[in-house]
């Protein structure tokens, strides 16, 4: 059996399609789909979104948004996505890791501090990314 996927942003259709499984970036914790989830409304944290399809995982980097689990029907709309490019190594992915964490470590005030932990989550799901690229 197979779950129909669809990702939304305000802007456009990031793709549609049919996939095996999905594991989402939940506010509480990742979200794994296969067929027959239960109905479902959660808010989405950003983070990495995999799909697999035919044994193989394609990663979307999400920024934040909700997702409806309905009947075999997974519809996620987000703030925005991050297109990736083959060309995301591992190297330059865990470097900006790090540098996001000092960041974070370095921030002085409540908002800095948001806006570091933002790009934070955003550099380990482009890790995240990279490791299933590579």
């Amino acid at each position: 059996m197979s779950i129909n996927i669809r990702v939304l942003t305000p802007n456009r259709v990031i793709c549609s399609t049919v996939a095996d499984q999905a594991i989402l970036p939940g506010l509480t914790g990742q979200i794994g789909v296969l067929d027959g989830h239960a109905p479902l409304i959660a808010s989405l944290d950003t983070g990495l979104l995999s799909i697999k399809i035919d044994e193989k995982w394609t990663p979307i980097i999400l920024c934040g948004g909700v997702v409806e689990i309905n009947q075999n029907r997974v519809t996620v709309v987000a703030g925005d996505v991050e297109e990736l490019t083959t060309t995301l190594g591992l190297n330059e992915a865990t470097k900006a890791v790090e540098k996001a964490t000092l960041e974070l470590e370095i921030a002085e005030n409540g908002k800095a501090r948001l806006d570091a932990l933002v790009e934070l989550k955003k550099a380990r799901a482009r890790l995240k990314a990279a490791n299933y690229l590579s």
